[in-house]
């Protein structure tokens, strides 16, 4: 049988042509094309564009080279020179230096020309960059350019660090349907609702005259049974703007006191990662016989205020049995009893 040969390859060969391709970019050599980026001409080779950026490769389909010797001009709006001559340098090198200046301006140009690639790395690094100080913005900007995962951990860092966040200039800077909309998280990382008035009470600050029509709207997302009667008693007698807050949106709760049992438990807000405790059933410590009550404790941030809540007792009582959650209910189940849910 005559011999079929083993094939061989060089590791080192499409680094080797792309050093080569990007020479004769930087030389100007061979180029075939005009980008025009600013009003600016940037010699460039058509294919090597084309096979980098789906958008030039359209665009080239769409409206391909006159047959006249005429030299190709591609010209990009919304994109600024030294961008550009960064990804032709990407495209040669596969690598690119980002900044937290200019990463914002790398991910409009990666999105515009479809660079999935490049666009992938400046999420990459603007997660690596999310702070107390620009979560805000880069949250917003992430959503704009469907950065999802971006988006996801900013949001994450914003509600594990919510009170750094609220000190900042990002966080007073927030229109008010954007401060709503934080307030109103279920997995704000807060540990105080007092903090969250606070922020409130911060943001209103900036600008009195401007806010004052949507400190309404603002406070209803804070969760007025989850503040301490002797907090808002103190606070009352504080800063000027506190004390006003408190007189207008507050007087419920000083005026009627703090709702309990099954009331606060219908009113609770979930903050954070953990919501409530529930215990069904066990052994009655006086009578050591099987109980069926129910109680639950929410968790109200202030040790002192922490207390059982008596909730709908189950239909039998149950030993030894087991409870597991789904959604908005509890499963009650064992071995001997049909399983009940509460």
């Amino acid at each position: 049988m005559p011999d079929s040969g083993s094939k061989v390859s060089d590791p080192q060969h499409s680094q080797k042509l792309l050093q080569v391709l990007r020479s004769f970019w930087q030389e100007k050599s061979f180029h075939d094309a005009l980008l025009v980026v600013d009003g600016e001409e940037l010699p460039v080779q058509k294919n090597i564009l084309a096979a980098a950026s789906p958008y030039v490769r359209t665009k080239l389909n769409y409206n391909p080279p006159k047959e006249d010797g005429s030299m190709y001009r591609i010209e990009l709006q919304g994109v600024s020179m030294e961008t550009m001559k960064q990804i032709l340098d990407y495209i040669f090198s596969g690598e690119i230096t980002l900044s937290e200046e200019m990463v914002q301006d790398m991910v409009q140009a990666s999105d515009l020309l479809l660079m999935t690639d490049l666009k992938l790395l400046c999420c990459q690094f603007l997660e690596s960059c999310i702070t107390a100080e620009n979560c805000i913005g880069i949250r917003l900007f992430s959503l704009h350019y469907c950065l999802y995962h971006v988006h996801y951990a900013a949001t994450e860092f914003l509600q594990t660090h919510f009170r750094d966040v609220a000190l900042t200039e990002e966080f007073r800077e927030l229109p008010h349907d954007r401060l709503c909309e934080i307030f109103s998280m279920e997995k704000l990382n807060v540990g105080n609702e007092k903090y969250v008035l606070e922020a409130a009470v911060r943001w209103f600050a900036h600008d009195p005259e401007d806010r004052r029509v949507h400190m309404r709207e603002i406070m209803s997302s804070v969760w007025m049974q989850g503040l301490d009667l002797g907090y808002l008693r103190e606070q009352a007698l504080g800063e000027p703007l506190m004390r006003e807050v408190v007189r207008e949106h507050c007087q419920s709760i000083l005026g009627a006191g703090q709702l309990q049992g099954e009331a606060m438990l219908a009113s609770f807000k979930p903050r954070g990662y953990s919501e409530c405790i529930v215990i069904a059933g066990g052994e009655d410590r006086k009578t050591r016989k099987a109980t069926a009550v129910t109680r639950c404790m929410c968790p109200l941030y202030d040790p002192n205020r922490q207390a059982w809540i008596e909730l709908q007792p189950m239909s039998s009582p149950r030993l030894g049995h087991g409870m597991v959650s789904a959604g908005q209910c509890c499963a009650v189940t064992n071995t001997t009893l049909k399983t009940h849910i509460i």
